[in-house]
């Protein structure tokens, strides 16, 4: 009997081949084999919205055909998931040419791939879902509206050409606008002035204590002479400990990894992005070449369950009682529940077999597989161990009017913190004679000027945790959403967050004021839920087409119509910056991958100012404050210099690869890099310049002897370090720093030479 066996990863199909015998033969579809056609839209809306596929790898098909010729069962592996289930059947339906026999056909469904798994799903298949491939078929069909439509006029209206390569996403577009939101709510906050009061109190060893109250009323204090009332009146007072507080508190452990999860938790922890969690996720999940052969370390990646199996918990118990001890072990099982409308096709992600220790694998993995798999193995283990008990402390303290309270905690019992990342509480320790009504001598006050600041920036992770709060995209494309807006040039890593380019601004408010829909987060959510209805088989894919298609359409044939109309320019952004030719208001533009500002009144006044790339602009209110930004990058930089070639006067201009010098003189045509005159402080021969990394889209300053000298900092460098000599001191977060770890030297741009901070 032969048997042909087709899984989407060639590594998979090495793994589960040598668990088989002879009769069987393991292949590759490599992803998808039919997709929606590149230079067509692909669905005929008058017909339900029938979609058009096109195979994809012919030569791989050919392939696979003649490897179906003969056989008696063909296995359809594909992951168990929208995305599987819809190459499974379009598997199903290019070789059912092959073999005519439909029974020959079957689908194995697996969480992980061990041998008695695998063996256990070829002996009882399943049959392919069609549900779940309806809603994959729809779900595709919406993108495919949503981007096919509306990128056109997107590259068309914003860069002035269709083929400009601009592009909207159904589900990146949304979260792109999560990003542009809190960007917009950081350009617009007000700090407010507080102050943050403690106190030193002793009667013997010493403690500090935080001015909580004032009276039954929360304190605060918004400006120094209220701050210098509150140390007056304290000075005064007469301070006695009102209350000793001493219990226990116990902290549980996590539900085992999902997708989200597992990328927040990683990227806290380890430092890795979303999209290479789940590389080296894929990695562990396929297999790992041991001793004994190719083995899956994890159950599958991609899911949204915190269901265990019941061998998988009984296995972990046992694993825990022999390592650790009884104390250790969590008295009963413990199981944890799914939040609606979890799919859970898989169990969470956990080791396969936990007899594989990540000390034991070691040999075997790299370090990004065994970091992941310790992160994995730890909070697996951690599900089935006892809390962590902390012993927590809160004293009370009254002088006067005030009431001043000293918390801390101190870790008791680690429990399940054993098999984690540290993340003890600090501990504080106070005087061992604290008790209530003893008299305490107020030794000094301190008193510590603070602003309030804007929400920070969303993190990859923190991403990740926005879209499936809002329940936006599935695990499977989390990291692909957070990969995406990136590549486009939409957002940028900006240090540990992201942060939305000039670009993505524009884009999501061009879609903000023509297709508003496509962005509204509870109207994409609802997409969602319904592609889950369709999956469940509550609802039909024509249903939910119609509800996203009819009021598309409509704002569709508007945006059309205006441009038809002659409007060659509806959507504009308007800045603060009036033109130095006619007075007219500028507005920004985007032209073949950089920004400038042009003319309202083009096509009567052409003239243009060019935006630097990383310029530090204000996107707000649908407008743009660039006036101060321009300004202070003038007076930086020289509008001219000297042509090093001709002697003539060589230009600032700003291209796609950020700003440069240019010589006036058409028989020259000499360019230059804009340097900073800061010496390099690696070969002491050349000159820091400013360079532009167009891949990471950011201004970077290094070397102007490269490749001799490969000297680069990320951020501008002022002058050589006067602490340490060999480092230098850059600009970053308001403040100059040295870059030398060992020196840690700062200061207050336009200061003198003062201590190192922190020292």
């Amino acid at each position: 009997m032969k048997k042909l066996i087709i899984v989407e990863s060639p590594t998979k199909a090495r793994t589960i081949g040598q668990y088989l015998g002879k009769e069987y033969r393991v292949l590759s579809s490599q992803g998808h084999v039919r997709d929606l056609p590149q230079n067509d839209l692909g669905v005929d809306i008058e017909k339900g919205f029938e979609p058009k596929f096109e195979t994809k790898r012919t030569k791989l098909l050919t392939e696979l055909r003649k490897a179906a010729e003969g056989v008696d069962k063909v296995y359809l592996a594909t992951d168990h998931d929208r995305e599987g289930e819809a190459i499974a059947y379009d598997l199903f339906t290019i070789l059912n040419r092959v073999v005519k026999n439909e029974k020959a056909f079957s689908r194995p469904i697996f969480n992980e791939i061990t041998k008695p798994v695998i063996q256990a799903a070829l002996a009882k298949p399943e049959a392919i879902d069609l549900d779940k491939v309806e809603a994959q078929r729809t779900r595709r069909i919406l993108d495919r509206l949503m981007g096919y439509m509306v990128s056109p006029l997107l590259s068309r209206i914003l860069a002035g050409s269709r083929f400009a390569g601009l592009s909207a996403g159904r589900v990146q577009s949304v979260a792109l606008r999560f990003l542009c939101d809190r960007e917009r709510e950081i350009a617009e906050f007000v700090p407010e002035e507080y102050w943050e009061i403690d106190a030193e109190l002793g009667n013997g060893e010493p403690f500090h204590a935080s001015v909580t109250h004032r009276g039954d009323e929360k304190l605060f204090v918004r400006s120094q002479a209220e701050a210098d009332a509150v140390e007056t009146a304290l000075k005064k007072a007469k301070a006695v400990v009102t209350s000793v507080e001493e219990k226990d508190r116990l902290r549980n452990p996590a539900a085992p990894f999902i997708t989200s999860s597992l990328q927040q938790a990683a990227s806290s922890f380890l430092g890795f992005s979303p999209k290479r969690t789940m590389s080296v996720a894929q990695e562990l999940y396929e297999g790992i070449s041991l001793p004994e052969g190719n083995e899956g370390l994890i159950t599958y990646m991609r899911t949204d369950s915190v269901r265990l199996s019941d061998e998988a918990v009984a296995a972990a118990r046992e694993e825990i009682e022999k390592t650790y001890g009884a104390k250790y072990l969590a008295p009963e099982a413990r199981g944890f529940k799914n939040k609606r409308r979890s799919q859970d096709a898989h169990e969470a992600i956990r080791p396969t077999d936990v007899g594989r220790s990540p000390d034991a694998m070691a040999p075997y993995l790299t370090a990004d597989q065994h970091k992941l798999y310790r992160l994995i193995y730890g909070r697996f283990l951690a599900t089935q161990m006892t809390p962590s008990v902390f012993r927590q402390r809160t004293v009370t303290v009254t002088a006067g009017e005030f009431t001043l309270q000293a918390t801390g905690s101190r870790l008791e019992f680690d429990g399940f913190l054993r098999v984690l990342p540290d993340r003890r509480d600090k501990e504080a320790q106070f005087p061992p004679d604290i008790r209530k009504g003893k008299a305490l001598a107020l030794l000094s006050v301190a008193k510590r000027q603070k602003f309030t600041e804007p929400p920070r920036r969303y993190s990859e992770a923190g991403l990740v945790n926005l879209l499936e709060k809002e329940g936006i995209g599935r695990p499977s494309t989390y990291a692909s959403i957070v990969s995406v807006i990136q590549e486009r040039g939409y957002a940028v890593k900006d240090g540990g967050s992201l942060r939305p380019t000039l670009l993505g601004q524009m884009v999501v408010d061009f879609l903000n004021r023509f297709f508003a829909e496509t962005i509204e987060p509870h109207f994409t959510a609802h997409l969602e839920e319904d592609l889950d209805r369709i999956e469940e088989g509550e609802m039909s894919r024509v249903d939910a087409l119609n509800e996203f298609y009819g009021p598309f359409a409509i704002r569709l044939g508007a945006l059309e119509k205006q441009l038809e109309d002659g409007e060659e320019r509806p959507f504009q952004v308007p800045s603060d910056v009036a033109c130095d030719v006619c007075g007219a208001p500028m507005e920004l533009r985007y032209w073949k991958g950089t920004h400038f500002l042009g003319c309202s009144r083009y096509p009567e006044c052409k003239n243009t100012v060019n935006v630097p790339p990383n310029l530090d602009v204000v996107y707000a209110a649908n407008a743009v404050r660039a006036k101060e930004a321009l300004e202070k990058a003038a007076a930086t930089t020289a509008e001219t210099i000297e042509c090093p070639k001709c002697g003539g006067k060589m230009e600032l201009r700003t291209g796609r690869y950020g700003r440069y010098f240019r010589c006036t003189n058409a028989d020259c045509g000499e360019t230059a890099p804009v340097s900073t005159g800061v010496a390099c402080p690696v070969c002491g021969e050349g000159t820091l310049v400013e360079k532009y990394a167009a891949k990471r889209r950011r201004t970077f300053y290094s070397c102007n002897r490269y490749p001799k000298c490969r000297f680069a900092v990320s951020d501008r460098p002022v002058r050589a370090c006067p602490s340490c000599g060999t480092g230098l001191l850059v600009e970053k977060q308001g403040e100059l720093r040295c870059t030398s770890k060992e020196c840690g030297y700062r200061e207050e741009p336009g200061d003198g030479f003062s201590a190192p901070l922190g020292d």
